[in-house]
């Protein structure tokens, strides 16, 4: 039996995660975020989706939740927020107080995921849970960590060009 696009609701959730998580990595770049990828913890066994380096200097952890089909996306289905939120918990259970931020598709409106986001929020657990698309996410970010810094140049740049520069003869 042949299968249709979307049959499969794991490899299909795996594919909308994939696309959340490279635009979030856009989306910081954008903000200034120097990011450097997965960090595990094997002494508490999560791991977080990217350590980064804010424009000020600052570690700063980043979670990605976000999807864009089904009747719950992001951090509106409870087990998705439980499991974002437990790894603040973790991370501050060792005594970790780096910024852990989580960024997604949608928030809850309401009901037990946001009351569990704002007891996560008020305990310090968790810096923020922030919607990828709300110029708020952004405006908290630039006053926590700083505005952009200067694109950089010279051989540290991390932006290159995608086509050869033309040069003068």
């Amino acid at each position: 039996m042949l299968r249709e696009v979307g049959d499969d609701f794991q490899a299909d959730s795996r594919r909308q995660g994939t696309a959340f998580e490279q635009q979030a990595k856009a989306y910081l770049g954008a903000l200034g975020f120097e990011l450097h990828g997965k960090q595990r913890f094997t002494d508490i066994g999560c791991e977080v989706d990217d350590i980064a380096e804010a424009p000020n200097g600052e570690l700063v952890y980043f979670e990605y939740k976000g999807s864009f089909k089904g009747q719950r996306p992001g951090m509106r289905r409870t087990d998705t927020v439980k499991k974002a939120l437990l790894t603040g918990f973790l991370l501050r259970s060792i005594g970790d107080d780096t910024p852990y931020y989580v960024l997604t598709s949608h928030l809850p409106e309401g009901g037990a995921a946001q009351r569990m986001i704002d007891t996560a929020v008020s305990a310090k657990a968790v810096s923020g849970v922030l919607g990828l698309n709300d110029p708020a996410a952004s405006q908290a970010l630039a006053e926590r960590f700083g505005p952009p810094a200067r694109p950089r140049i010279g051989p540290e740049r991390t932006w290159q060009p995608a086509l050869p520069i033309a040069r003068r003869a």
